[in-house]
């Protein structure tokens, strides 16, 4: 293994120099996705811990790295989707950084991320994982890498590197070349087109790089630091030093974050004479579980060199040399503070340094100061660290885990991904409708999802380590299947889209109230997911729930003032028809967000002539799959965009598994390809729609379809189908009629019958027949030739049959 170029081993990179502008322009006219980085790293970490892991532990023994098993672990584990996606959210604050986001619900300002361009590294080898994660946080933030290895470098970097950019949109951002750091004229070529470098080393190093790099460009160091251990007296205890020595042992201190010197807050001897015993006797312990890696001939000389001049300063000051028998640790104790680092491989320095004393102590060592293992009381956490950090230690830790970190921990006192991108922002005077990122201008990336139709007998039970967030589907369509989510599916299923809805549909933070009267409780999502949405937006809202006291309910929306009525069309409905005179009293309801259930044209005209100016889906989702659609102020009735952003839809034929043709009706197959729990593919949802031709007058690029009604909202009887939205546009436009509907199917002796039961409507059987025979050819065919019969029923709004989890109407009751 050489050298890789765009992701492809090559002999000789000296030959393509003269072309590397050329794909370095074609590369930076596209945009590497962050989802497309997500995925290659969880495959190679998902292969490092399967069907590839005796490959890499290969190269890592060629290599002769220790530890093998634990290198290739840890680095398996920085690399899962869950790791990065958690260093994404605490880095950037998202895990779409690249896209223009809007970041005000109230003002037209969006932002985001963008890469640098070409990012150079010039790594350090102490560590085999450092090269890879460097490659990782380069590909993260967009950038093309440039990665310069010395010629001594093993090959478990590359072997990385070039399994990642197997996947794709990966290859063309990564080079890591094989560059002597004495090829002056080389490095000068590489960090000319850089920019931005980072760069690891000493002093020298990094002087000498900065010396070659282009003025202006920024310069990223990763240089040498300083940790030490923090001990107060009371807690030098055997455990406690069994957990110093084992931070001392693991990694020769080779690590930025190893303790080199411990420091005890204290002024008496005694103490100092103490600790360095139980060190001692630790260290000994020690040699058994982590058996000493030997330094080189020149750092010997260098261990034994500090320890001879120690020696002889112990003729001015006091102090001691403890050493093993064998030679394989040390620690220098002195009775004065004593802070500089070691010359490692199990040497220590050990004085007293009261902390009182300790900014004054550590401030020439500022810039190289890293970790600080603390061994002290809760009582004595809050002082020692505050002093700690105000001397310039940048991260505190236990003394066993020093040289361990959580994913999303700042390294160095800064996160690497910010520095290796710029933040640009966009503001305008066009009116973007409550668009929340430009990916809803751009044509959705075309995806094909092939496996079977799923159902609610095919969704994923809940994890066994139980989920962050549980819901129950409402079981209108049979049997409720319970719906787990990670915190980012929540994020991203359930309140992000809705924010998107809620903006596209007409909320006004600055003005509106929302009364949300959905139901809640019973692990149902409505009014319990809505509070996590309008706290997100800063809206005030009043969390009624849909209340059997229709006349309560609007109480509490009056008292809120509310200016909009979040619920199901039919309980909004009702509670106007059960409160016409107060609502009209109290004047300021103007917009009604429905979900749950389709509006019919009745229940529109109906609000409308209450008052209420603007009529929307708030969304449409399901506990099941999460926010599947929304509406913009341009979709009429039940016509919505598609959250393309985490959202596949297809639309087969009713009777097939097949697509539709453009404008037929079939069922609706769902695909949350972002989903972690909860996953499912070609999800069918139980409802039926078609696709809406054209773009939308909004100017959002994200597809459009209809929602025609639920399976069972088409009904097979009398040897024919029927549709209960049909039928009821029927009734409305033909009388007038504006409340609620419901169709229950029954037999009488040997024919089917239908029973459409109406809330107050006043009209006959004869009369509604002889409207639907006219209008509906499906009636036409079986009323006439007596193979069905038509019953109307005017009953009460407690006579109508709801779904007992939801409070939503259930259209079409079949007891047959």
């Amino acid at each position: 293994m050489n050298h890789l170029w765009r992701g492809r081993f090559v002999q000789s990179f000296r030959e393509l120099m003269g072309g590397l502008d050329d794909e370095v322009e074609e590369t930076l006219g596209t945009t590497l996705r962050t989802s497309d980085v997500l995925d290659a790293c969880e495959g190679v970490s998902r292969d490092m811990l399967g069907k590839g892991r005796s490959r890499y532990l290969d190269v890592l023994s060629s290599d002769g790295v220790p530890a093998p098993e634990a290198v290739l672990d840890a680095l398996a584990s920085n690399l899962s989707r869950e790791n990065l996606s958690q260093k994404l959210i605490s880095e950037l604050g998202t895990l779409d950084p690249m896209e223009v986001s809007r970041t005000s619900d109230r003002h037209q300002r969006y932002e985001a991320w963008k890469p640098l361009g070409v990012l150079v590294h010039i790594t350090a080898g102490n560590s085999p994982i450092v090269a890879p994660m460097a490659l990782v946080e380069g590909l993260l933030s967009g950038n093309i890498n440039i990665m310069k290895i010395s010629s001594n470098d093993g090959d478990f970097g590359m072997t990385v590197a070039s399994e990642l950019a197997k996947y794709p949109g990966i290859a063309d951002h990564v080079y890591m070349l094989r560059i002597p750091s004495s090829d002056r004229d080389m490095m000068m070529s590489v960090l000319g087109r850089a920019d931005c470098i980072s760069a690891w080393g000493g002093e020298e190093a990094i002087a000498s790089i900065r010396e070659m790099a282009p003025r202006g460009v920024p310069f990223v160091t990763w240089g040498h630091k300083i940790s030490f251990a923090y001990v107060e007296p009371y807690g030098m205890d055997v455990s406690t030093m069994d957990e110093l020595a084992r931070a001392i042992c693991r990694n020769e201190q080779q690590s930025c974050s190893s303790p080199q010197c411990v420091l005890i807050d204290t002024e008496s001897a005694e103490d100092v004479d103490l600790a360095a015993r139980l060190l001692g006797e630790a260290l000994d312990r020690a040699k058994t579980r982590y058996p000493l890696t030997p330094p080189d001939d020149a750092q010997a000389a260098e261990i034994t060199a500090v320890t001879q001049v120690h020696r002889c300063d112990l003729f001015f000051r006091p102090g001691d040399v403890i050493e093993d028998a064998d030679h394989t640790w040390r620690i220098l104790v002195s009775y004065d503070t004593h802070f500089t680092p070691s010359p490692l491989f199990r040497t220590v320095w050990l004085s007293p340094l009261p902390r009182n004393g300790l900014v004054g102590a550590l401030r020439g060592m500022r810039q190289y100061l890293q970790t600080a293992g603390v061994a002290c009381s809760i009582e004595d956490l809050a002082d020692v660290s505050d002093r700690l950090f105000a001397a310039g230690v940048g991260r505190v830790t236990p003394l066993g885990s020093m040289s361990e970190s959580y994913t999303g921990e700042p390294h160095d006192g800064g996160y690497a991904l910010p520095r290796f991108m710029r933040r640009i922002s966009l503001r305008t005077d066009l009116d973007m409708g409550g668009v929340m990122t430009f990916q809803e201008l751009r044509d959705p990336e075309p995806l094909h999802f092939d496996g079977p139709i799923q159902g609610k007998a095919d969704y994923p039970p809940v994890p066994d380590g139980g989920t962050k967030v549980l819901m129950k589907s409402g079981g209108t369509t049979g049997e409720p299947v319970y719906c787990s989510y990670t915190a980012e599916d929540y994020r991203n299923y359930i309140v992000s889209p809705a924010v998107k809805s809620a903006l596209a549909g007409g909320i006004d933070p600055d003005v509106d109230v929302v009364a949300d009267l959905l139901r809640g409780g019973n692990l149902y999502g409505g009014l319990n997911a809505f509070i996590s949405v309008f706290d997100n937006m800063s809206v005030p809202h009043l969390s009624i729930g849909g209340l059997e006291d229709t006349s309560l309910a609007l109480h509490y929306a009056i008292k809120g003032r509310a200016t909009v009525l979040l619920g199901a069309p039919s309980y909004i409905v009702r509670m106007f028809k059960d409160n016409e005179d107060t609502v009209r009293s109290y004047g300021r309801f103007r917009k009604v967000l429905y979900g749950g259930e389709m509006i019919t044209d009745g229940q529109r005209a109906y609000l409308e002539s209450m008052g209420i100016e603007v009529i929307r889906g708030m969304l449409y989702g399901a506990n099941e799959t999460g926010s599947m659609g929304y509406q913009c102020l341009h979709c009429q009735g039940n016509v919505y965009h598609l959250h393309s952003e985490i959202q596949h839809l297809e639309i087969v034929d009713t009777d097939s598994d097949t697509p539709v043709s453009e404008g037929e009706v079939g069922r609706l197959l769902f695909t949350g390809y972002r989903r972690v729990n909860g996953r499912t593919e070609r999800y069918d949802i139980g409802d039926l729609g078609r696709w809406v031709p054209g773009r939308c007058p909004c100017g959002r690029s994200e597809p459009r379809f209809e929602l025609m009604g639920r399976h069972g909202d088409v009904i097979r009887a009398g040897g024919t189908f029927f549709n209960f939205h049909r039928i009821a546009r029927i009734v409305s436009d033909r009388f007038g009629y504006r409340g609620l509907m419901q169709i229950v199917m029954d037999r009488d002796d040997l024919h089917d019958r239908m029973t459409i039961r109406l809330d107050g409507s006043g009209l006959t059987v004869e009369e509604v027949s002889a409207a639907l025979v006219e209008e509906y050819d499906s009636f036409t065919k079986t009323l006439p030739h007596s193979l069905m019969t038509l019953d109307v029923e005017d009953i009460g709004e407690e006579g109508f049959i709801m779904n007992a989890a939801s409070m939503k109407l259930r259209n079409v009751v079949d007891k047959r």
